[in-house]
């Protein structure tokens, strides 16, 4: 039995993740950059949650367990949403036997989950009320009275500072909006640095902040902003500690315990306002919010931050099925904190990002003067010590060539009281300057205000003040997706995002002890507003509404959005099903099932399903002809009135990760092309029509009609290119009422332009990857090199990953090409795809003499001395993981091992450093 993700019977081995047998605390799984906590495991038993086998076979685990001289500990017990258990397990050597006890059907290793890292957006002053008026929901306020009541919300996330008056100031009082919570974890916790919770009954936040905005947006109801969904009841789950305690971590087993905790509170939805792991639906937390949905909960997640590494990067739990992952827009207004500069020619105010450190804010009362120095390498960048005093004044230096850190310290360290940085880009960007040894603060400008102050200094001298006064402005960049909203698909083609909201320059509450305020950008942001719109549905039907319903009736009456580089669209895979829009939602009077359409892949021929294989989303795995024909259920809910219904085709852009020469591109290749203007031909673009033999169709109050829908595929694309298509199929919809009532629904569809079996899943060979290396050297092995291993010389894998893959093996073989041995992280399932920016570009794996027998790897061996190659299997999309024909492979060229000496240590474990190359783990780079 192998090690194995919830849903699927395929395994994900602890070993193969990279756990060494002698414990660490956490390792980093390659290149999904999931981390690892070593040594701990689920235990998944046979029966389903709830039922009446649980307590019989939790008994039948421990009797078994105990006789078989299994060496365990109990995290946590689960019997709500998942049957089974999460343990640790000091000696995985014991993994094997303990798979084998008659109660166990599947175990795998305990992933953790980073906190969400909001951006920090311009210092904004109340601007929430400018999205809800693009989003319909200062109209649901103003005009049906709607704000949540008697609905519950539940917030998964870093506590929230419940005294903050906007929010209530209170806790499980009567009429307080706070009736259930419980913190999980403690301030100290972090599931890599310090991973034993300490839980207690007050979620209360005083130290991130995260959970207080995120709360702010669904319920905040103070003078100075009202939230999506203000009179809602609200419970809070904490599972992230306090920041600073390390890489601020959870482990599943602790967010798992707070999702069955929601679900016993019989929260109405819930908010999950963080991403990462595989970026798989079969991902365990994604199941376990798919089983919530299935249970009448409303599931609701961030789709992620990782925009600007291109497709493939929407993160679980958004990814479960019946989730609702949100992508974020920008908001329409920026009223931001003002910089008031006083020079010799002019007198102007300008406007800041927010401080690189929000416990340090940018405020001068009275006046004070700016200097440009030169540091002491003659640059204007700051990146070096000053040869003089700037006692008691603010320095302006250019971004670049060092962290904001190494400004801030410079420029302390010469006695200023401040740091102004001009941008190298024309908008603002979020510094971060956070170190225990800056004290000073410092913030970011645009690069014209940076500009406009250097030719004032020319003149002479140049003074400023900084205060509460504001100055407001529109922002170009309103109503647009933001730049860092993931990309779907899933890697099995299943559309993400599923919708789009406000979550660029948000303005929300914050703990009292870090400003009371904050304006903060990212899907974190997006997903509560989405949540909030979900319990005004259920306010609006009384909760006589099903969780899918509610899903339809927000994806349905969205709006898609044009593409801001193109005439066209943008694809479903960027914006979902366009942006949220509530007064639409709750005045709908039917609605289509399904929401959206996923139709896979082109390959020629008539649609017939692929390899057997199943989702988890419950649709065998098709691939279809360049026609496709799809059906859709279309409901008339108006009681009295007849429908009638047309539909128009509105083609999207198709989307590629690869340019026409086959290059990787980190920024999706568009079609039509960004800023064309030449004419696009028919043929590049997909269409679809009803087929009905009359129409318009007609359909009865009350009543329902299966429709068909044919949809072409572009024929004018090239399919090596590995195009990405879509659109939406909007259904015009007219009542025969008095009123002669009008709607219009939108359906998103994507597709896949060629064979998508066949996608290599491996980086191109320009890239230069794989190749084998003298760990620590870049140079990749020549043919019948001569090597020795030992704990002093190693060699290194070195891989990258274009597409997300199932399953990936490394081994070493012989000259006949039979293996020999797994290596360390030799196996490994549920794989993302590598980053191409400084996080994660390549992934390595270390030939330290150390092989496996098994795929669990958990039977070491060592090497002999020989003649090897290093064989990747990598498999590609959609194929099964048992057809040898499935794979994409690469052999290295042969080398030749004098000697291998293995150290215990070796032995026993993987390397520390087998991780994601060039990781930068804070984005503070200036």
């Amino acid at each position: 039995m192998h090690i194995s993700s919830l849903a699927s019977c395929i395994a994900i081995s602890a070993a193969a993740l990279g756990m060494p047998t002698q414990q660490s605390a956490s390792v980093l799984s390659k290149p999904g950059f999931t981390a690892i906590q070593s040594g701990a495991y689920f235990v998944e038993f046979y029966g389903e949650p709830a039922s009446p086998e649980c307590d019989y076979e939790h008994e039948q685990f421990y009797k078994e367990a105990s006789a078989s001289g299994i060496d365990m500990y109990t995290r946590n017990t689960f019997k709500r949403l998942f049957n089974g258990v999460s343990i640790n397990l000091p000696d995985t050597r014991h993994l094997e036997l303990l798979e084998s006890l008659s109660a166990v059907k599947r175990t795998w290793p305990m992933q953790m989950r980073s906190r969400s890292v909001a951006i920090p957006s311009a210092n904004v002053s109340p601007n929430l009320m400018f999205a809800h008026d693009h989003t319909g929901v200062s109209k649901v306020h103003s005009e049906l009275g709607l704000g949540g009541k008697g609905i519950k919300v539940g917030v998964i996330d870093t506590g929230v500072d419940y005294m903050h008056p906007d929010l209530g100031g209170c806790w499980k009082t009567p009429g307080c909006p706070f009736q259930y919570g419980y913190d999980f974890v403690g301030d100290g916790y972090d599931s890599a640095t310090t991973p034993h919770p300490v839980p207690d009954p007050d979620p209360r936040d005083t130290c991130d902040g995260h959970g207080t905005h995120v709360t702010g947006i669904i319920a905040a109801h103070g003078s100075r902003f009202s939230g999506v969904a203000p009179n809602v009841t609200l419970g809070v789950y904490r599972i992230f500690g306090c920041p600073g305690n390390g890489a601020g971590q959870s482990a599943d087993d602790v967010i798992l315990k707070a999702m069955e905790a929601a679900h016993a509170d019989r929260m109405d939805v819930i908010n999950m306002s963080f991403g990462g792991g595989s970026g798989w639906s079969e991902d365990p937390l994604s199941v376990a919010a798919s089983r919530l949905v299935q249970d009448g909960i409303v599931m609701v997640a961030s789709a992620g931050n990782d925009g600007s590494n291109g497709l493939y990067t929407s993160g679980s739990p958004g990814l479960g099925v019946g989730v609702i992952n949100v992508a974020s827009f920008e908001n329409w207004m920026i009223t931001s904190l003002s910089i008031d500069i006083v020079g010799s020619s002019a007198n102007y105010s300008i406007v800041h990002s927010a401080s690189g450190n929000n416990k340090i804010r940018f405020v001068f009362g009275t006046s004070t003067e700016v200097v440009a120095p030169i540091d002491s390498t003659g640059s204007v960048n700051g990146c070096a010590p000053y040869s003089q005093n700037y006692n008691g004044q603010v320095l302006l230096v250019r971004r670049g060539n060092c962290t904001f850190v190494d400004k801030a310290a410079y420029a302390q360290s010469a006695g200023a009281v401040g740091v102004m940085v001009y941008n190298n880009e024309p908008d603002l960007m979020s510094p971060t300057s956070v170190s225990p040894n800056v004290t000073i603060p410092l913030v970011v400008i645009k690069s014209d205000d940076g500009q406009s102050i250097l030719n004032e200094l020319k003149l002479g001298t140049v003074t400023l003040t900084a205060t509460n006064r504001t100055v407001s402005t529109s922002s170009p960049a309103g109503g647009q997706i933001s730049r860092f909203s993931s990309w779907g698909p899933d890697p099995e083609l299943h559309q993400s995002p599923a919708i789009g909201a406000p979550g660029g320059n948000i303005f929300s509450t914050f703990p009292l002890d870090l400003g009371g305020y904050a304006s903060l950008s990212g899907t974190s942001m997006a997903s509560p507003y989405v949540a909030g719109m979900a319990a005004l549905i259920l306010q609006a039907r009384s909760k006589d509404v099903s969780v899918d319903e509610v899903r339809r009736l927000l994806l349905e009456s969205a709006h898609p959005k044009t593409d801001v580089n193109s005439t066209s669209l943008m694809s479903p895979l960027r914006q979902g099903s366009g942006l949220a829009d509530i007064w639409d939602s709750v005045s709908l009077l039917s609605t289509i099932d399904p929401p959206q359409l996923s139709l896979n892949y082109t390959d020629g021929s008539d649609d017939v399903a692929a390899s057997g294989l199943d989702t988890p989303h419950g649709q065998p795995i098709m691939r279809i002809s360049s026609q496709t024909v799809r059906s859709l259920t279309l409901y008339n809910h108006s009681p009295t009135s007849f429908m009638t219904c047309t539909m128009t085709n509105l083609a999207a852009s198709s989307v590629s990760s690869f340019m026409a020469n086959g290059s990787f591109a980190v920024v999706p290749r568009s079609w039509p092309e960004a800023n064309s203007s030449a004419p696009v031909a028919a043929n590049t673009q997909p269409r679809a029509f009803i087929e009905s033999p009359t129409l318009p169709i007609r359909i009865a109050p009350g009543s329902f009609q299966v429709i068909t829908v044919r949809i072409i595929a572009p024929s004018g694309l090239s399919n090596n290119d590995k195009w990405l298509f879509g659109g939406y199929l909007r259904f015009n919809l007219l009542w025969d009422d008095k009123e002669g009532t009008s709607q219009s629904l939108h359906v998103p569809y994507t597709g896949f332009l060629g064979d998508y079996t066949k996608l290599d899943v491996l980086s191109v060979p320009e890239e230069g990857l794989p190749f084998v290396s003298v760990k620590g050297k870049d140079d990749a092995l020549d043919e019948n090199a001569h090597v020795v291993i030992d704990s002093e010389h190693k060699l290194a894998v070195h891989y990258r990953l274009e597409h997300p893959t199932r399953v990936l093996k490394m081994r070493l073989v012989d000259d006949r090409n039979s293996t020999v041995g797994y290596l360390p992280n030799g196996y490994i399932e549920y794989l993302g795809r590598n980053y191409q920016s400084s996080r994660g570009r390549y992934s390595n794996s270390t030939i330290n003499g150390t092989l496996y027998e098994d795929t669990d790897l958990t039977k070491p061996f060592e090497a002999q001395p020989g003649n090897y190659r290093v064989r990747i299997d990598a498999l590609r999309p959609l194929r099964d993981p048992n057809d040898p024909e499935g794979y994409q492979i690469w052999h290295s060229p042969r080398f030749v091992i004098d000697s291998v000496s293995v150290s215990k240590t070796a032995a026993n474990s993987a390397d520390d450093d087998d991780l994601p190359g060039d990781i930068v783990r804070n984005s503070d780079t200036a």
